[in-house]
């Protein structure tokens, strides 16, 4: 009977193997983590974005109603301004971060106590004003878990139009992912106010 001889890999060969694998295996892990880190830095950027649009655009909305009063036909005129919504610094005002404004919400001509609103930034998180009450009810609209508002800024601009003044208010906002400063953004908004007011009022409304 004739002798077989089976002839096998080395041990060298199998060491050389085994360790082109496993720089094959670490490329390949290197690529993956680079991948992901990639996709969850998009990811924030996206969860930023769209977390700030949402809330400036719904800012957007109820500031542009500032000062609107369903009698204002008959309570304002160039010279005139005599309705509710027409007679403190609750019905429009900007101090630094905060904004103050009203609107006749029920259409009835009268300032009811939810009819006073306003926004301002508490710490990394931006609150909507919901009363006329001196406390304000302030209630919380971003969540810091989510989102870090590291800045809100408003700026006034006022054109004399025939006898009335056209506003709008331009609003800049920043945040920034909570546990990553790195991930960041800034928005810019203009709010074109609706309802003009008399030139008579600039002082108060349009300094």
């Amino acid at each position: 009977m004739a002798n077989t001889f089976q002839k096998g890999e080395t041990l060298m060969g199998l060491m050389v193997g085994l360790s082109v694998g496993l720089v094959v295996l670490a490329g390949g892990s290197s690529l993956l983590a680079h991948h992901l880190r990639g996709h969850r830095m998009a990811w924030q950027d996206s969860h930023l974005n769209h977390e700030l649009r949402v809330a400036a655009d719904w800012m957007g909305r109820e500031l542009r109603k500032t000062q609107y009063s369903a009698n204002a036909w008959a309570t304002r005129s160039p010279t005139l301004c005599d309705d509710t919504f027409c007679d403190g610094f609750e019905d429009f005002s900007i101090e630094g971060d905060w904004i103050d404004f009203s609107h006749d919400r029920n259409h009835n001509g009268e300032q009811d106590n939810d009819e006073c609103m306003g926004f301002r930034l508490s710490g990394t998180t931006l609150h909507a004003k919901r009363s006329c009450s001196a406390s304000g009810d302030w209630q919380a609209i971003t969540h810091s878990q989510t989102v870090h508002i590291t800045d809100l800024a408003w700026q006034l601009q006022c054109e004399a139009h025939q006898g009335w003044l056209r506003r709008s208010v331009q609003m800049t906002l920043k945040a920034q992912w909570p546990s990553d400063a790195s991930r960041h953004i800034t928005l810019s908004k203009t709010v074109h106010l609706r309802n003009d007011i008399p030139g008579s009022q600039q002082a108060l409304f349009c300094p």
